[in-house]
């Protein structure tokens, strides 16, 4: 008997339908891998399973058992528990808090027991090889940090299904192989792993079976034994990928911006020319993001960025003067500063290109409309209209929506922080293509990457960062994941950075 059993399972939403007639089983001391494009319904898939929303038709069957959970509180008290791609944490409680959140052991008063608290938070860490202080504040962790608590939490839960959304998106290296043992070990304790990831690579070698989702509908499911990356690519988006076009190079004579970074571990100096996209790579804590805002005009304590253009000064003192000096930043983490959740998508693509567009003084609604229509339109996002909340998109679609406020405001130097976090490899290959255009049309492009393979397909030249410095430049025509890898880990790299 399978441990899951869904059939005929749909979904709409003002008319509009999100799944039609999915079926599908996954067995106990099983991985199965979810995968397909943005928009293609998997996250409404996961919302039906987690008891967020209700099914619209179909039924889902847990053991042989049919439910139908009325709250993600119901499925967690089933044994049904969900890692989401956007956190979910109180970033003002410790890490012991937010694991045991509305569980916590009290005392005989029926106060909170900090001891015990600490201790059950410590024991869980430890058996899953979690590096993570219980008392620390989450809002002072890193994105990757926070990740490992929303597991953790919800292994507390699962017992019989852990739902994984994306959970890999911003984790190290190390990180993603310890996430991996966790995931065996579940899996060899007859846990069911439902594994929702746009990394191919990962689901080729961490799964059992896979199923496709396409436009809302189940277009298959096999085993992972045997396929190739090429083979699911062909499931998710009905067709064979385009082979990666060559890059655009950047003339010599192109201007150049000369940037000087200091912070407490010294002085250095990189440039980047216009019609160039130089990619940043690095492990995570490495300072790439600290970097990249200091540049954008957010510099963390004890650093400065001074930025000249041709050897004329940029004003970069804040994130408003470094816009009006054409320097514009994609933030890594989309939910806490790239979205406004309850404003439309025409709202949050124009919100940092209105001065350009008002009148007067006064927002141009028309205007607003038709520029932000034509952007995402290029972008090809995936909507049933302009004036829903972006909360309603998928993760892709959102990051598309600030893709595109980031092109409305016409950038000079643009700095893409993990651009593709969280995107499907149609989704991927169209953003590709735009920073690729951009780079063409004379924009310098900064692109940060935990993935080596997205940097060598954008990149003209690649910088590593370690520990807070930049310790490798390397050429596109001499860069391998292997140089990337060794100067992101601290080794010798194939080209010092002088």
């Amino acid at each position: 008997m399978p441990m899951l059993e869904v059939t005929n399972l749909s979904k709409q939403y003002s008319g509009v339908a999100a799944l039609t007639d999915v079926t599908f089983a996954a067995e106990a001391g099983e991985i199965h891998a979810i995968i397909g494009a943005n928009g293609a319904g998997k996250s409404t898939l996961m919302n039906l399973l987690s008891g967020v929303t209700p099914p619209s038709g179909g039924s889902i069957i847990l053991a042989g058992e049919t439910v139908r959970f009325a709250s993600p509180q119901a499925a967690q008290a089933a044994g049904v528990a969900t890692v989401y791609q956007e956190f979910s944490l109180v970033p003002q409680l410790s890490v012991a808090r937010n694991i045991f959140l509305g569980r916590e052991p009290r005392t005989r008063f029926g106060l909170i027991d900090p001891a015990r608290l600490t201790a059950d938070t410590q024991a869980l860490l430890e058996r899953f090889s979690i590096e993570l202080d219980p008392s620390a504040e989450v809002s002072s962790l890193s994105v990757a940090q926070q990740q490992m608590v929303e597991i953790a939490r919800a292994l507390t839960y699962a017992s019989r299904i852990l739902i994984l959304d994306e959970p890999t998106a911003v984790l190290s290296l190390t990180e993603q192989e310890n996430l991996f043992a966790i995931m065996r070990r579940l899996r060899a304790d007859g846990l069911l792993i439902l594994f929702v990831s746009h990394r191919l690579e990962e689901v080729l070698s961490i799964s059992d079976r896979i199923t496709v989702i396409r436009d809302g509908r189940k277009i298959d499911t096999r085993p992972t034994p045997g396929l190739t990356i090429a083979d699911i690519v062909s499931l998710m988006i009905g067709r064979t990928q385009n082979a990666t076009p060559a890059p655009h190079f950047a003339p010599e004579d192109a201007e150049r911006y000369t940037i000087d970074y200091t912070t407490s571990r010294g002085a250095q100096r990189i440039d980047i020319r216009r019609g160039e996209i130089l990619g940043l790579a690095g492990l995570v804590g490495a300072g790439r993001t600290s970097f990249a805002r200091a540049l954008a005009g957010n510099p963390g304590p004890g650093v400065t960025v001074e930025a000249r253009i041709d050897g004329a000064p940029l004003s970069l003192k804040t994130p408003h003067e470094a816009m009006r000096s054409g320097v514009v930043y994609l933030t890594e983490d989309r939910k806490r500063n790239g979205i406004f959740a309850r404003l439309d998508l025409v709202a949050n693509a124009t919100a940092a290109a209105l001065p350009g567009i008002a009148r007067w003084g006064i927002r141009n609604h028309r205007a607003e409309l038709a520029r932000s229509r034509a952007m995402l339109e290029q972008l090809r996002l995936v909507a049933s209209g302009l004036t829903i909340p972006i909360s309603k998109l998928s993760g892709g679609n959102q990051q598309k929506v600030v893709l595109a406020r980031a092109l409305l405001t016409k950038p000079q130097l643009l700095i893409c922080d993990e651009p593709t976090r969280g995107v499907d490899v149609g989704a991927k290959s169209e953003i590709h293509d735009i920073l690729r255009a951009l780079a063409a049309q004379g924009t310098a492009v900064l692109v940060i990457s935990s993935e080596s393979e997205e940097l060598l397909a954008l990149s003209h030249r690649i910088l590593t960062m370690h520990d807070r410095r930049f310790v490798a430049e390397i050429p596109i025509n001499q860069a391998s994941e292997l140089d990337i890898l060794l100067a992101a880990s601290g080794g010798t790299p194939a080209k010092e950075f002088s």
